[in-house]
């Protein structure tokens, strides 16, 4: 077996009041986007949605609804190497029968 990694991000976010969302994406522009859809369903003040996602507005915005109860709200975006096992099985030719 041969060994690769991927990457993967987490986002965790919570208020306090219920339990946690923790969500795993497979890229930062996911990641980030889900921050976004969470913070902006919570605020009554950030209803729309940009159609790209802006990493620095997205922590803009999650810091701000933080700050408004900063005891009991989080977020946070994290960064992951995984190191995965791969089989070799493309390098290994099987004659089939005749």
């Amino acid at each position: 077996m041969t060994y690769d990694a991927v990457s993967a991000y987490t986002v965790l976010f919570g208020d306090g009041e219920a339990p946690a969302t923790v969500t795993v994406h497979g890229s930062a522009e996911d990641a980030w986007g889900a921050l976004d859809v969470l913070v902006r369903g919570r605020s009554r003040r950030w209803r729309a949605r940009a159609t790209s996602v802006d990493q620095d507005l997205v922590t803009e915005l999650a810091e701000r609804w933080r700050l408004a109860d900063p005891e009991r709200r989080y977020w946070q975006v994290a960064p992951h190497r995984l190191r995965v096992t791969v089989p070799a099985i493309a390098g290994h030719r099987q004659s089939r029968p005749a």
